[in-house]
C-alpha cells in the first residue's frame, strides 16, 4: 500500500507596511608600512562585486494617525543573495535602499515606543510578507504602519506591602522554540527593574498574552529566632512561585496597563553547595554553576533561574548557591576556557534543607572531524569560509550546559565541531546559495536524519558532509475560495511519514507568499509531500506534530525529485 505522501502546508496571515535603507559600507583599506619595516608586495587591485540593479522606496508612518515616523530604523535582509542593510528615515520617514540585487526580501520597521514590524505582518507571532525583488525593478510606495507599543506596568511589594526596589521583572509568553513551545522572556522591552517605590514599566510590547515574573537575585536573607533562612521566591503574577498558577494579562494594541501590582512569595530558602572536579581528578580552577529550574514537562526551564544565575566556581572547585527556593533543578556545570571546555549536568529536588556535599566530575565534550565535498567531485565555486557547520539539538526535550558553537572549514574543506554533550545531528547551517546538503555519513553509514550520541571526551573522525547543486524548490500561487490572490499566508512542506516529524526536521519547511501572493519553498529533500493553506499560523509551529497530525488530511500530494521545480497552487484552507 502506498504510504501518504508529504504534506505541504500554507497558512494565512496578515501582511504590516515596509521600510528601506541605507548603502553598503566601505571596507577600510590598508594603511602604508612604517618606517623600517620591509616594504609590502603590491596587491592586486580589489575587484568589485557586481553591483545590483534594484530599488526599493517605503515610508514609515504611525498607525494610529499615519504621521510620519523620522529616525526609525529599517532593515532589510534577502538570505538566497547574501544580502543585508539596515537605514533610518529621514523627516518625512521616507527611506531608500539602492543597487540591490535580485531576491526575496524581508523588510522591518522598528523605533522605541512602537511595535516592531515586518511587511506584511498583522500578528506578533507570525512573520510578514515577503518582497520578491528582480532585477533592474524599482517597488516604490512600500509602507510599514507601525503600532503604538503597549505598556505593562505595576508595583512589586514585600509580605507586609512595602515597595521591593531593584527587583528584576520580565514579561512572559509562549512561543515556539527549538522545536517546542516554551514560556519565553517576551523579547525587546520585556524586562525591568523596580525603583525605589516598587514600581516596573514594560512599553513597546505588541498586543498579546503575558506572565510577569519578578525575582530578587541576591537575597535580603532573614534569619528567623529559629535560625531558619527564609526570602522571596522568584514569583509570578498574581503571587505564586508556581508558573502553572500564574495569571495571563492580555493586552490589546496600544493598551497601557500599569496594575499589574502583586508581592514576592516569602519561602524557605536552602544553600546548595559542592566541589567540581575535572575529567582528571583535579578541582575545578574556573568556570560556573548553574541550577535552571525544570517543568513539570521534566524540561529544563528557559524561565527564572534560582541560586544566582551563574555562580563563579572558586579556587579549589567548591562552589555555593545561597537563596535557591525548594523546587525541581537540573545542576549544570561548565569549566575550562574559551576552547577546552568540560560539562557535567545533574538532576535535583530542593526541599526546606540544606544541601551540601554535591560532587559534580565534568567531561570534555565529544569532538566531530570531518571534511566537506561535492556530490559529483567537482571544485567549489565558493570560499570555505562561506558556509557553516554545527550540531543541532536532535530532540526539544533536552537542553546542553555547554555551547556548541558552529564552526567554519578550513582552506583544504575540513571541519571540526566542538563540545557535543546530547544527542544532535550534524548541519550545514549556513549554505551558499544554489547549494544545498544532500547527505552526511560516518565510516560509510548515513546519518543525515539520525540523531547521533557521541560519546563525552571522545575525538570522533571520517564524518563526509556532501552537498550538491541539485536544489529542489516548489512554488505556486496562494488563493481564497474565489480564486483571489491571499497575501497574508504561511506555506508549509512536510512529509506524510511520521517518523520524519522530528525536531528541527529539515523535511518541514515553511514560506509565506509574496506580494504577488506566490510562495516558494527551496532546498527539500527529494520525497512525497502535502501542501495545505491555512490561517493563523504561528512561527514555528509548522513543526509541532500534533499540528501536522490535525491538519494532514487537508494536504495535496505532492512528489518531488531531488533538484526538481515544481509549480502547485494551493487554496486556503480551514481547520474545524
Amino acid at each position: 500500500m502506498r504510504l501518504p505522501g508529504l504534506l505541504l502546508i500554507l497558512l494565512v496571515v496578515s501582511t504590516p507596511v515596509f521600510a528601506q535603507g541605507g548603502g553598503p559600507q566601505e571596507r577600510p583599506g590598508a594603511g602604508a608600512a612604517g618606517r623600517g619595516q620591509r616594504p609590502q608586495r603590491a596587491q592586486p587591485p580589489r575587484v568589485e562585486a557586481p553591483r545590483g540593479t534594484s530599488i526599493m522606496r517605503g515610508q514609515i508612518v504611525a498607525a494610529d494617525n499615519g504621521a510620519p515616523i523620522r529616525r526609525a530604523q529599517v532593515r532589510i535582509a534577502a538570505p538566497d543573495a547574501r544580502e543585508s542593510r539596515v537605514a533610518t528615515t529621514d523627516a518625512q520617514g521616507r527611506f531608500e535602499f539602492k543597487e540591490l540585487p535580485a531576491g526575496r526580501y524581508s523588510i522591518t520597521g522598528s523605533k522605541a515606543g512602537f511595535v516592531t514590524l515586518q511587511y506584511g505582518q498583522r500578528r506578533p507571532s507570525e512573520s510578514g510578507t515577503p518582497i520578491e525583488l528582480g532585477d533592474g525593478q524599482t517597488l516604490e510606495k512600500i509602507a510599514i504602519a507601525l503600532p503604538r507599543g503597549s505598556v505593562l506596568g505595576g508595583r512589586i511589594t514585600d509580605e507586609y506591602g512595602e515597595p521591593v526596589a531593584n527587583a528584576a521583572v520580565i514579561a512572559w509568553r509562549y512561543a515556539y522554540a527549538g522545536g517546542a513551545r516554551r514560556l519565553t522572556p517576551a523579547g525587546q522591552n520585556s524586562r525591568d527593574s523596580t525603583d525605589d517605590q516598587g514600581q516596573y514599566r514594560l512599553f513597546g510590547l505588541p498586543p498579546g498574552e503575558y506572565y510577569v515574573s519578578a525575582s530578587l537575585r541576591s537575597g535580603p536573607e532573614v534569619t528567623d529566632t529559629l535560625g531558619e533562612v527564609s526570602g522571596y521566591a522568584s514569583t509570578y503574577y498574581p503571587g505564586t512561585s508556581n508558573v502553572a498558577e500564574a495569571a495571563r494579562v492580555t493586552l490589546a494594541v496600544s493598551q497601557e496597563n500599569t496594575s499589574v501590582n502583586f508581592g514576592l512569595t516569602v519561602t524557605r530558602l536552602v544553600r546548595v553547595s559542592g566541589l567540581v572536579l575535572m575529567s582528571d581528578g583535579a578541582p575545578a580552577n574556573n568556570g560556573t554553576v548553574m541550577l535552571v529550574p525544570v517543568a513539570a514537562t521534566g524540561r529544563p526551564g528557559v524561565a527564572m533561574q534560582q541560586g544566582g544565575a551563574g555562580n563563579r566556581i572558586e579556587p579549589g572547585g567548591g562552589f555555593r548557591m545561597a537563596n535557591v527556593a525548594p523546587g525541581r533543578y537540573q545542576v549544570q556545570a561548565r569549566t575550562g576556557g574559551a576552547r577546552d571546555v568540560e560539562f557535567s549536568k545533574m538532576e535535583l529536588t530542593v526541599g526546606n534543607e540544606d544541601v551540601a556535599g554535591l560532587t559534580m566530575v565534568t567531561a570534555p565534550g565529544a569532538v566531530v572531524t570531518g571534511t566537506i565535498i561535492s556530490d559529483t567531485g567537482e571544485p567549489f565555486d565558493f570560499k570555505p569560509q562561506q558556509i557553516q557547520i554545527g550540531a543541532r539539538l536532535a530532540s526539544a526535550e533536552t537542553s546542553a550546559p555547554g555551547a556548541m558553537q558552529a564552526t567554519r572549514p578550513g582552506d583544504d574543506w575540513s571541519f571540526a565541531v566542538r563540545n557535543i554533550t546530547e544527542p544532535v545531528l550534524i548541519r550545514v547551517t549556513t549554505t551558499p546559495p544554489g547549494w544545498t546538503l544532500k547527505s552526511v555519513s560516518a565510516s560509510g553509514q548515513d546519518i543525515t536524519d539520525t540523531p547521533m550520541e557521541f560519546p563525552q571526551g571522545q575525538a570522533i573522525t571520517g564524518l563526509q558532509i556532501v552537498l550538491t547543486k541539485k536544489v529542489s524548490s516548489l512554488s505556486g500561487l496562494v488563493t481564497d475560495a474565489n480564486g483571489n490572490p491571499v497575501l497574508d499566508a504561511t506555506v508549509v512542506a512536510f512529509p506524510g511519514d511520521e517518523k520524519l516529524w522530528t525536531s528541527q526536521s529539515r523535511f518541514i519547511k515553511a514560506s509565506r507568499p509574496d506580494q504577488e501572493g506566490r510562495y516558494r519553498i527551496n532546498a527539500l529533500p527529494g520525497g512525497d509531500y502535502l501542501i495545505v493553506a491555512l490561517q493563523s499560523l504561528e512561527d514555528g509551529q509548522a513543526g509541532d506534530p500534533d499540528f501536522l497530525a490535525a491538519i494532514k488530511a487537508l494536504g495535496t500530494e505532492v512528489a518531488i525529485a531531488d533538484g526538481e521545480s515544481k509549480a502547485i497552487d494551493a487554496k486556503l484552507s480551514v481547520v474545524k
